[in-house]
Formats: C-alpha cells, structure tokens, sequence
C-alpha cells in the first residue's frame, strides 16, 4: 500500500513571491504542497543521507563559503572527478549525490544549498525520470524545478543560476523524449526568468552525423567519461568565467 509524502512548502520550500511570479504560460498553478507518492515516503526520501550528514559535518567545517562556483545535483555532477582541474582557476564548493532527485534536492535545501557565498551557481539533476518505480511526470518535475528556481532566487538576490539540460544516454534511451520535453519547459521558463540562464549541454554530445557519440560514456552507458566532461567543460566553463574576480 502506498503512502503519499507530502513536502510542504509552508515549512521547507514554499515562497510567497513564487504566486506572485506566475504566469498565464504556466502549466499548473503551485499550491502550498506537491503531493507525491512513494512506496515508502521516509525510506525514500533520507535513502542518501550518509551524503548528507557528510556534508552538514563538512559544512560546520568549513570556515570560509566562498566560491566561484556552487554545483548542485545528482552523479552527473557528484561523479564529474576532474571538476576541480576543469573548473580552475575558478574556486568551487560541489553538493552534489549519486541518485539525487530534484524533489529530495528540496528536502535537503538547507545542507546543500543554503548558507553559501557563490557568485554563480550550477544545477544539473536527472533522476527524477529514471525508469524507476518512484518515477513522477514530466509536469511534476517541471513544477519540482521551478520550485527549486524560486527557492534559489529568494536565498541568492541577483547571483546567476545556470540550468544544465539534461543529458541523452543510451542507458535512459527509453527516457529521451520525456528528456526532451522537460527541457524544452525548463529552457522556455529560464527564459524568462531573471538572473537564470538554460545551458544547453546535451546537444554537444552528437556528432556532426546527429548520433550520440559512444566514446563519452563509461561502461554502464549512463555516465560521463573525461571526454563526455571536456565538451561540458567547453560549454559551461566560459560562462562562469564571467563572474570570477
């Protein structure tokens, strides 16, 4: 029997100017709750919290939140090992986690998200539509983001949000035109959303034929190698060069 998690906007996520900014484009209207169903809501909504008790013990660590650069997001980003070398000489602090949905991502705003000093911010997540049983739709994750969007807005006043499309795969190749869909939504909303920008990472992994290329995924065809992130690196990195100092 499935039991229904409720994450409250009133108590975590919800903000006042998020009514205020709707428009007649959007597709459902945010109410003070997303109801979503889970087949077991708490097992699956701390099933990474290991990640997270490491990073509010970081956190209580780290003396200095400055960065060029806060990344955000789910292995795609928590798995990107060179990120640092990529990234330099840009100074970047990474909350990211194997497996993170943008709905969990919420739920753990304040460890991940909150209490930070970035001039630019970065979020790529994808697991929301996995081919899992725990998978919700295209409109609940599109409402999931802008959620997240406006949350960042409101802690960060006029600090660029960059949204990562998200990626093709040939493990997900099932997935790609709800992938596609989704990023349409998010690229149309970004667009005119202030201070939040769409990046478009997915189409640098065809080649000049229209194929996904083979050579940028490791064994398990889902994620990235070195050569998968030098495209990405190619595409984000001179966007957020623009806010170093």
């Amino acid at each position: 029997m499935k039991k229904n998690i409720f994450i409250l906007l009133a108590m975590l996520l919800f903000v006042p100017s998020i009514m205020k900014a709707q428009s007649q484009q959007d597709s459902v209207r945010l109410c003070e709750y997303l109801q979503i169903k889970h087949s077991d809501a708490f097992k699956w909504i701390t099933r990474y919290q290991a990640d997270i008790d490491k990073y509010t013990d970081e956190n209580r660590e780290l003396k200095d939140k400055t960065c060029d650069v806060l990344f955000l997001g789910s292995s795609s980003i928590n798995l990107w090992d060179n990120i640092y070398n990529d990234m330099a000489p840009m100074k970047i602090i990474r909350r990211s986690y194997g497996g993170a949905a943008i709905r969990d991502m919420l739920y753990n705003y304040n460890v991940i998200a909150r209490g930070y000093n970035p001039r630019s911010i970065v979020l790529y997540v994808e697991n929301d539509m996995c081919n899992s049983p725990e998978d919700i739709t295209i409109g609940q994750t599109f409402d999931f983001f802008r959620v997240f969007i406006s949350r960042i807005q409101r802690d960060y006043p006029g600090i660029p949000l960059y949204v990562l499309s998200i990626k093709p795969s040939y493990a997900r190749e099932k997935l790609r035109p709800k992938q596609t869909t989704l990023n349409t939504l998010l690229q149309e909303y970004v667009g005119t959303t202030k201070n939040v920008f769409y990046v478009d990472v997915a189409s640098c992994m065809y080649d000049d034929k229209g194929i996904l290329r083979k050579d940028i995924f490791k064994k398990d065809n889902l994620h990235m190698n070195q050569v998968g992130y030098d495209l990405w690196t190619a595409r984000l990195k001179p966007l957020l060069m623009q806010h170093k100092k």
